[in-house]
């Protein structure tokens, strides 16, 4: 299913991924595209090309297979750019990164609880590939692209190569390490709980006004303010 989200004056494109519920958020310019944390979506495509889109930008919150299991999709349908940060990039090209081992883990887990068959499903969907990317970076960068300005941050703790990614300096794309309703998940291999508090957290608190609109992996949008209490930033961690 493939949605608008407007933002004053910009619109982005949305859908959910129907394994494991994360977001991919999609903006259009001219006859380029950029997407944040891509999966599969023939809709999307669709609609792509028939609004003569040429080129796409790839952005990557992060190196979980969650978030990039449809880089392979559209780096076929068009021509293309992939930037994340150095770690993840490291971690994509891998040879092992052919497992989804963590999606594997997760979604055993919630069929063993609810008997379901969810992961049986992905697996029939599922194109192992090894990525790429064409622009990393260690620790911050800047893209222009078009008339909005994006830039990166590295934030460890969810994972090794995670990225904070501001738009304009008003909306946050933050993965999985800035969540709603969600915990930050830090029992991941390349999770680590001190570097989320000591190097993210901080950078949280110092780039992000209480009134920037987070738009994350998982979850509908909100503002920051919503997640705050006395003026801290409150997360839980899982």
């Amino acid at each position: 299913m493939l949605d608008e989200i407007c933002l004053g004056k910009i619109t982005l494109l949305h859908s959910v991924y129907e394994y494991i519920n994360s977001n991919m958020y999609v903006l259009l310019a001219e006859d380029e595209a950029l997407i944040i944390d891509p999966h599969k979506n023939e809709e999307l495509t669709n609609l792509l090309k028939d609004k003569g889109i040429k080129r796409v930008t790839i952005l990557l919150t992060h190196e979980h297979h969650d978030h990039t299991t449809g880089v392979y999709w559209y780096q076929e349908q068009f021509e293309s750019t992939l930037i994340c940060q150095q770690n993840a990039a490291e971690h994509i090209a891998r040879r092992q990164y052919l497992r989804p081992t963590l999606i594997a883990f997760i979604l055993g887990e919630e069929d063993h609880i609810n008997g379901t068959h969810i992961y049986e499903d992905f697996k029939k969907s599922f194109v192992p590939k090894q990525y790429y990317a064409d622009i990393t970076y260690a620790e911050e960068y800047t893209l222009k692209w078009h008339n909005y300005t994006f830039q990166f941050y590295h934030i460890p703790g969810h994972s090794q190569g995670s990225s904070l990614i501001v738009m304009n300096g008003q909306y946050a794309f933050t993965g999985d390490s800035l969540l709603k309703d969600l915990p930050i998940i830090i029992r991941f291999p390349g999770s680590n709980k001190a570097d989320y508090e000591s190097i993210t957290m901080p950078l949280f608190c110092r780039l992000l006004t209480p009134d920037i609109t987070i738009l994350p992996g998982h979850g509908a949008l909100f503002v920051l303010k919503e997640i705050m209490e006395n003026n801290k930033i409150y997360v839980q961690f899982r």
